[in-house]
């Protein structure tokens, strides 16, 4: 038995958020900047100027070299589709033997449209399962009052 190696053997979500900039070194290291699970629109609809979903996966060793479907999905607060993106990835070898391998994907979105104030979500599934979700709020634009308005 291999240490610090849970018993499931599936991909699994590690890291998962919301950010107004992402990036990886040269090395795998991720930096992250402005990490936020709310969005405070002047008006609506509105069109988010620039958002990167950050997802940090961990796999087994055993999945090395296997390739996965990365599958993104935005959803309203009705459940409603509103964009999906898809990608493979590729799991690496691990390090060292029997460690488990990290992979990150940097999803950079730029003048997604939200039409109405509430929640909304990312729903991330790797080769058709759900692993996680990013939930956040889209606020109603201020009043004249300056309280937010539904």
């Amino acid at each position: 038995m291999v240490l610090n190696q849970p018993h499931n053997v599936d991909m699994e979500i590690k890291l998962k958020l919301l950010a107004d900039y992402a990036n990886t070194t040269p090395e795998g290291k991720l930096n992250i900047m402005g990490v936020f699970d709310i969005i405070n629109p002047p008006m609506l609809p509105y069109h988010h100027p620039q958002m990167y979903l950050v997802i940090s996966y961990d796999a087994s060793s055993t999945e090395a070299g296997q390739d996965k479907n990365a599958r993104v999905v935005l959803l309203d607060a009705d459940g409603r589709q509103m964009l999906a993106l898809e990608q493979q990835i590729r799991v690496s070898q691990p390090e060292r033997p029997g460690m488990r391998v990290q992979l990150n994907q940097i999803v950079g979105l730029a003048g997604v449209r939200f039409a109405k104030a509430g929640d909304y979500q990312f729903s991330i599934l790797v080769s058709g399962e759900e692993k996680g979700t990013v939930p956040f709020h889209v606020n109603g634009p201020p009043g004249p009052t300056g309280v937010d308005v539904p």
